[in-house]
């Protein structure tokens, strides 16, 4: 059998209709096909298991996309096979880092095609990513973005030193910025709140509301450090922001492949 992740062996299986929070949820399909596209790119191990005690691990061979259907490889062992098909329910757990996807494969059915048996299911129409959104934080390589323009005084922008699904980490000018009219005003309080726009990226910017949890003072011009919690999102905003967030660990998870 095939073994070409480099991910921590899985724990005992959790099935996911146990998972109490929707934030682990997505039944958007085009989500649902961008993970398993990754699972595919990248040979994740992908772990079969069943209630009566069925277990093997295999890899994603294709996404048929036009008939709905996914194959995975077929262990080399028909004992394991004949556990597994003979389930009416197996759920399918994978790693990527630290991201655990699983889904169900209803339907599985063995086929031979090509000289060789696989193991054809159609695409799973509910995935769950048991990470929290909180527990990532996209660090901010730019000077420009992303920033918070804040409401008051208006037009400030302060620069956004990390970001997560939570809150974020703000860089708050000691010293008046130049071409600023005013002079900067003192940073605010932990408890007091801030509204402005957040913007991630030239074209992606949404209003926020925040609250902020802590304050650590700066010496002389060193910029003060404030981490703050989000209030309030949208959901139009709150969706912007997990895609942001999940196409930086895209990038992250592509810079660690070899080649």
């Amino acid at each position: 059998m095939n073994d070409r992740s480099t991910a921590p062996p899985p724990p005992a299986p959790t099935h996911a209709s146990d998972a109490a929070a929707a934030d682990f949820r997505l039944d958007a399909p085009g989500e649902i096909m961008s993970w398993l596209r990754e699972l595919l790119q990248a040979q994740a191990r992908v772990q079969l298991s069943t209630p009566e005690g069925g277990l093997f691990h295999t890899v994603l061979l294709a996404l048929d996309m036009p008939h709905g259907m996914l194959s995975v490889e077929s262990p080399a062992a028909p004992a394991s096979t004949a556990d597994i098909l003979a389930s009416n329910e197996v759920t399918a757990t994978a790693y990527l880092d630290r991201i655990k996807l699983e889904f169900e494969l209803p339907g599985l059915v063995a086929v031979r095609g090509a000289g060789a048996e696989v193991l054809r299911a159609p695409l799973p129409t509910t995935l769950y990513r048991f990470q929290r959104r909180q527990a990532y934080r996209v660090q901010s390589h730019g000077q420009l973005f992303p920033a918070l323009r804040l409401a008051s005084p208006e037009g400030l922008r302060i620069r956004v030193v990390n970001v997560s699904g939570g809150g974020l980490a703000l860089q708050w000018p000691a010293a008046t910025p130049p071409g600023m009219p005013t002079a900067m005003p003192a940073p605010p309080a932990a408890g007091q709140e801030l509204s402005g726009t957040l913007e991630l990226e030239r074209e992606v910017s949404f209003a926020a509301l925040l609250r902020v949890q802590h304050v650590t003072p700066g010496e002389g011009e060193t910029p003060h450090a404030l981490g703050c919690a989000f209030v309030s999102l949208a959901p139009s905003a709150a969706r912007a922001l997990q895609l942001f967030i999940d196409q930086a660990q895209k990038r992250e998870r592509m810079m660690k492949r070899p080649g």
